[in-house]
């Protein structure tokens, strides 16, 4: 054989069945798509209700122990007496026909004269309205979301931390979760319109509001330097004015004291900013002495108080 003929014969193709072994590829085996399960038409979601995850400290205390006290400190011997006199009168203003004249007829009532808003007629005191806490509204205002509403999200982060509370949170369908607050008037002086988000709220109710007092008590008060306690109204204050007969206690704290609740602490520095905030501890008392009855309750709580010298 020549070596032209070997050359040739190296540089020729390959034969067709040579050429098809070649060029098989190993083929990827092919995936097996599962079939769906298909659920029984007749199965029906269960109702999941959350209970209690841990005992109320202060909620059994009240219902132990302070309960009792209440009553015996702000029970009235006269409350009787007072609401039957009332009953009375008003059974007899009822009893006398009156006589409307033609510029009274459809036209509605004249407002009370005077400067100061009608009292509320004392109740008598029973078991059942004894004084209690019935919600707390924890309030912050951020002055810097005028210009820039993105500085209401640590105020908004700050509250839902120390609340735990979201909208309908825990499968409540009260729970609204932490708020924000849109102001009312506007205010050329700050450049505030109406409308504009200012400031942020919560209000706690139920064990969630018991859990936050707790918290308040046990580690952000001891821990505020030199803090003697809530100022007292002066002894010269209004017996009669709104505030007093409406049963409200207002309370604040600067914003070094956001920074003391444990669940802001481990994490502080999560928190661009701290805010001071307001606290509205809003009790069933109404009428005359209410806003002490409820001060007194606060007390029983281990909030402490103190009078200017």
């Amino acid at each position: 054989m020549s070596l032209r003929s070997a050359v040739a014969s190296a540089s020729r193709p390959l034969a067709p069945r040579f050429a098809r072994a070649a060029s098989t590829k190993v083929k990827k085996p092919t995936k097996v798509k599962a079939k769906k399960e298909e659920l029984d038409p007749n199965w029906i979601l269960p109702e999941i209700h959350l209970g209690r995850t841990h005992p109320s400290r202060y909620g059994d205390h009240y219902e132990n122990a302070l309960a009792s006290d209440m009553l015996y400190m702000t029970y009235d011997h006269r409350a009787w007496e007072t609401s039957a006199k009332a009953a009375a009168v008003a059974l007899a203003n009822a009893a006398e026909p009156k006589v409307v004249t033609g510029y009274e007829a459809n036209r509605p009532a004249p407002p009370p004269k005077g400067n100061r808003p009608p009292k509320p007629m004392n109740r008598a005191l029973v078991p059942e309205d004894v004084v209690q806490l019935e919600a707390i509204t924890v309030h912050t205002m951020v002055k810097e979301a005028i210009g820039n509403k993105n500085a209401l999200l640590s105020a908004i982060m700050a509250l839902r931390a120390i609340s735990g509370e979201s909208a309908r949170g825990g499968g409540r369908a009260g729970a609204s979760g932490v708020e924000v607050v849109a102001s009312r008037n506007g205010a050329a002086a700050f450049k505030l319109r109406a409308g504009m988000p200012v400031a942020a709220k919560v209000e706690l109710k139920g064990e969630a509001m018991y859990d936050f007092l707790q918290s308040l008590v046990d580690f952000v008060l001891p821990r505020i330097r030199e803090f003697p306690g809530f100022v007292l109204p002066p002894m010269s204050a209004s017996k009669t004015s709104p505030s007093a007969l409406a049963g409200v206690v207002s309370l604040g704290l600067p914003p070094a004291a956001m920074g003391l609740f444990p669940q802001i602490a481990a994490n502080i520095d999560s928190y661009p900013k701290l805010h001071g905030f307001h606290m509205y501890f809003k009790t069933n008392a109404r009428g005359r002495d209410a806003q002490e009855h409820a001060r007194a309750l606060l007390t029983g709580f281990r909030i402490p108080f103190h009078r200017k010298s």
